[in-house]
């Protein structure tokens, strides 16, 4: 049991002990604003010297004045540095500056589709976000207590892999309607894309199976090697950005309920739907039609989602877990962490019901922004899933069905994606 004292219990202490100590480490522990009574190992997060022998970690004012001044806490790519006590920093606070996302509330400078730009991110500019880095820090704070009290308190924490799956299209050229497949044909046709006319007229006539229905390979893949999976389905209205098929097509719903028998089912918040509370229930409650079911689970496509406002909508529209955290650019760890945390809102200072889920890497990153080849790809992947067994985090990805086709751009991607799983 860990012991710690702080004079000042507000929300923001709470919340990022409970990260920490609860979530990350899976260790027992109390937390008072007393100093009577202490013994055995105590954390000191206070300016106070105190009687008992204790781990002292000197916070600044970052958790208890409310503020989002976070500028004059960083100081040469050091987060919250301190010269008092034991630590080397405000381990607390930077944490919570981190998984708060504090960075990326009332921000102007926003892409095309309206999102955070990662490079404006602290982790990326110091060159942090390929490293788990509140992981890494609390496993290093354990050893520092450790080490200090001659005790052995050892993380029950352990490694897990999540394989999660965005179907924004759920067949290349099926169950479009004539309308739509003419359209295609024409375009097809116009740009000279040979390869795609004769994919086209393939699967029309049978010669061939839709180059984006993997759902069998999918489904064995999974049931082979045991892994938990999620999939995510877009059932926006139709639109630029926002293309999959009719959630009334009686196709596309019978696949939806077949892959809900054997794996969890997500809604894919679409394009159109951003910060919209009304557009977005209305997808889920299309998705839960569906499904007979509630759904709980969510990711946003494209990844277009703002904080607070994305957030706030979520928690009240029923979600319990968001699947959102991460890079539509580049790989690593948005919140510096392969923890699931709660979303706390700094607009009312307070720990919500819904948990964000980081993930690693998205398969399109690799191969349209990064430009990595099948080989390369699985390099990276390695290296970064180390990073993760290191601090037996949590182990997210994202895949679609079309990148799972092995075809077009996309050959060769199959080997990607089952290494991935089975290093």
């Amino acid at each position: 049991m860990i012991n710690i004292y702080s004079p000042n219990l507000g929300s923001r202490i709470k919340y990022v002990i409970e990260f920490i100590f609860r979530d990350l480490l899976e260790l027992n522990y109390t937390l008072t604003d007393k100093v009577e009574g202490l013994n055995g190992i105590i954390i000191n997060y206070s300016k106070e010297k105190i009687e008992q022998e204790n781990y002292h970690i000197y916070p600044s004012d970052f958790l208890i004045n409310g503020k989002r001044d976070f500028l004059k806490y960083i100081v040469d790519k050091h987060f919250f540095p301190s010269k008092e006590g034991h630590h080397s920093f405000d381990i607390f606070s930077a944490v919570f500056f981190l998984i708060s996302r504090m960075e990326e509330y009332d921000s102007s400078n926003l892409d095309q589709h309206q999102r955070f730009i990662s490079k404006n991110s602290f982790l990326v500019k110091f060159k942090f976000e390929e490293k788990p880095l509140i992981d890494i820090w609390c496993m290093d704070l354990l050893k520092k207590i450790n080490k200090l009290f001659k005790s052995n308190l050892i993380s029950s924490k352990k490694f897990f892999q999540y394989c999660t799956f965005d179907i924004d299209n759920a067949y290349a050229f099926k169950n479009k309607g004539g309308l739509r497949y003419i359209g295609g044909f024409l375009k097809d046709l116009y740009y000279l894309r040979t390869f795609k006319i004769s994919q086209r007229f393939n699967v029309l006539f049978g010669f061939k199976s839709d180059p984006y229905d993997n759902y069998t390979y999918m489904n064995q893949f999974l049931k082979i090697h045991k892994l938990k999976a999620i999939f995510f389905f877009l059932l926006g209205d139709y639109g630029k950005m926002d293309k999959n098929i009719s959630p009334q097509n009686t196709i596309f719903m019978r696949l939806i309920q077949s892959l809900a028998k054997t794996h969890s089912i997500g809604i894919h918040p679409s394009y159109s739907s951003f910060n919209n509370e009304t557009i977005i229930k209305k997808e889920i409650s299309k998705l839960n039609l569906v499904t007979s079911e509630v759904v709980d689970f969510s990711r946003f496509h494209y990844l277009r989602f703002s904080f607070p406002n994305s957030y706030q909508i979520l928690e009240k529209l029923g979600i319990k877990k968001d699947f959102s955290m991460g890079y539509a650019d580049r790989l690593g760890f948005r919140a510096g962490t392969c923890t699931p945390f709660y979303f706390y809102d700094l607009d009312k200072e307070e720990i919500t019901d819904l948990k964000i889920v980081p993930f690693v890497y998205m398969d399109g990153v690799l191969n349209d922004k990064l430009k990595y080849n099948p080989k390369q790809s699985i390099q990276v992947i390695k290296d970064i899933k180390k990073q993760v067994k290191n601090v037996e985090g949590q182990f997210t990805s994202i895949w679609h069905n079309e990148s799972l086709s092995n075809q077009d751009r996309w050959f060769g991607w199959r080997e990607v994606f089952e290494s991935t799983w089975l290093d």
